[in-house]
């Protein structure tokens, strides 16, 4: 697929998880985790811009989707140093489950068109394809995202917490037009 269709498919898969992040009450961590996926999603097809590894290669397996996880979790280390014990590790999970997930997203894009992936390549290389469309197929792409971002914006609606604060935007809006005192 093109990025459109990649940020699709990255905006509908974690539209499940930012849900479920929303629902427990972490408006943040469901954000700037959806920002980081669509941030790496597009990462695999880094490959096209060097010489020496294949399109489609090993930086289209679930090696690279962990490899990814991993340099996430190094991303944020230094931020882990100064937690206590298991803030840390489960700060490391979720930057390491952030990066994968993006590569993954990725490789569920990848699959809906003929050239599939080989998700376990060098181990075997069956190629998985579901033959839906052609990745560049432009109609097909901009559906995707705009399924994905249709799709996004409802799991936000429906899981926002009911006691949340209006966003800036919001809040900046009714300031302006004196429907609010400053100290909301």
């Amino acid at each position: 697929m093109f990025p459109p269709g990649h940020y699709g498919m990255a905006l509908a898969l974690y539209a499940v998880v930012g849900a479920l992040v929303l629902r427990r009450g972490y408006v943040r961590d469901a954000l700037s985790g959806g920002a980081i996926v669509l941030a790496y999603t597009l990462f695999p097809d880094v490959d096209g811009k060097l010489e020496f590894v294949v399109h489609r290669g090993v930086t289209h397996t679930l090696w690279f989707a962990a490899a990814v996880g991993l340099f996430c979790v190094l991303v944020v280390a230094s931020d882990l140093r100064g937690r206590s014990g298991r803030s840390a590790v489960a700060g490391a999970c979720w930057a390491f489950f952030l990066g994968s997930f993006a590569v993954v997203a990725h490789l569920a894009a990848d699959l809906l068109n003929p050239w599939g992936v080989m998700p376990f390549y060098p181990v075997t290389p069956a190629l998985y394809s579901l033959d839906v469309v052609r990745a560049t197929n432009p109609a097909a792409n901009y559906a995707m995202l705009a399924g994905g971002l249709c799709i996004g914006a409802t799991a936000w609606t429906l899981a926002h917490p009911a006691g949340a604060r209006a966003s800036l935007a919001v809040r900046l809006y009714r300031r302006l037009r004196g429907e609010v005192a400053v100290a909301e």
